[in-house]
């Protein structure tokens, strides 16, 4: 089978790792998702092993809950679900910091917990969508041409005109769509194998 058709078979990663015997399917989840849950962290200010310490426990509690996750747009996509599970364990990190300073004599204040909401942390959402987006250009690079690639990338990373482009790679302008319109299609298989939704234009 050629990996093209493989990846069009796969099914969503996250369906995958629901299997505690898929241990490639679970690296995968920590090589996409730890870094975004890490940066996550550190923007609401914890140290670099206090993020790392956080985003173990955020993936700990994700490989206990994931085989009864069921996704059901209505109540929510897995983003949310993920996004609630960091925020509890961010919360979690800094009352237990305000306890410790507390117990020393010093000021809880210095330690402030975050009162975001789950439905309106647009903060998390942008991260998410974004770091998301780009794994997924960097899985599916590889299997463009450059010249389809470039294309893609000037039209709809850089938002130039099809017209500037092909004139630019001294291409057919139908060329260009073609281009775009093959990876996009790529790219949304990858998002939907990644994560549950296409946060795309």
């Amino acid at each position: 089978m050629t990996d093209s058709a493989s990846r069009q078979t796969s099914p969503s990663l996250l369906v995958r790792i629901r299997d505690a015997q898929d241990s490639q399917s679970w690296q995968t989840f920590v090589e996409v998702y730890a870094p975004l849950i890490y940066r996550y962290c550190r923007h609401y200010g914890l140290q670099d092993a206090d993020a790392a310490d956080v985003s173990q426990e955020v993936l700990v509690q994700v490989a206990r809950s994931i085989r009864t996750f069921e996704y059901q747009p209505e109540r929510g996509r897995f983003r949310d679900w993920l996004g609630t599970v960091v925020r509890g364990k961010v919360v979690r990190w800094r009352e237990n910091c305000a306890r410790e300073v507390r117990g020393k004599g010093g000021d809880s204040e210095m330690v402030p917990v975050p009162t975001v909401a789950p439905q309106a942390d647009t903060e998390w959402t942008a991260q998410f969508n974004a770091h998301i987006l780009r794994v997924a250009l960097e899985r599916i690079r590889s299997n463009f041409e450059p010249a389809t690639w470039g294309a893609f990338e000037r039209v709809w990373l850089e938002n130039r005109s099809p017209d500037d482009v092909a004139r630019e790679l001294a291409i057919p302008v139908a060329a260009v769509y073609v281009a775009k319109s093959r990876v996009l299609k790529q790219l949304r298989e990858e998002v939907l194998r990644l994560a549950d939704d296409f946060p795309g234009p």
